[in-house]
């Protein structure tokens, strides 16, 4: 769930809402996901399904930040004014732009979801036996 609120987030700022701090793109290590995937999820680490999470996630960080550039980058804002909302007017070609890119994350939103749904379907078949080697 907290996924799809932070892909919210990007649509949001697109149309000019403005932004929280914990809703300004971060690294992917710095996430909650990131957090979970790098420290408890590694004892997940030998299962493909997990391994094949972390390149769309990794991405999915860099269209954010992409989207956030397109929309701020540009403009004399501080990041103070940015987080109240208090930014110049997005230009009609930089939400165009900003749109674009939101189309590609949210492709690959879908493909992490995909992704964390296959994960959790080999988790649920492996046995208990299975599952404490993994521990």
């Amino acid at each position: 769930m907290a996924h799809k609120r932070w892909v919210g987030h990007a649509s949001a700022m697109i149309e000019g809402i403005p932004v929280e701090k914990d809703q300004v793109p971060i690294n992917y290590t710095d996430c909650v996901f990131g957090h979970w995937y790098y420290d408890e999820g590694q004892n997940l680490s030998s299962l493909k399904e997990f391994k094949e999470i972390e390149e769309p996630h990794v991405e999915l960080h860099l269209i954010y930040m992409e989207i956030f550039q397109i929309l701020f980058k540009k403009k004399k804002v501080s990041f103070f004014n940015k987080l109240i909302g208090k930014s110049s007017k997005i230009s009609d070609k930089d939400k165009k732009m900003a749109r674009a890119k939101f189309r590609i994350l949210d492709q690959v939103s879908k493909q992490i979801i995909d992704k964390l749904d296959a994960l959790e379907s080999k988790l649920k078949q492996l046995d208990t036996k299975e599952v404490a080697q993994l521990y």
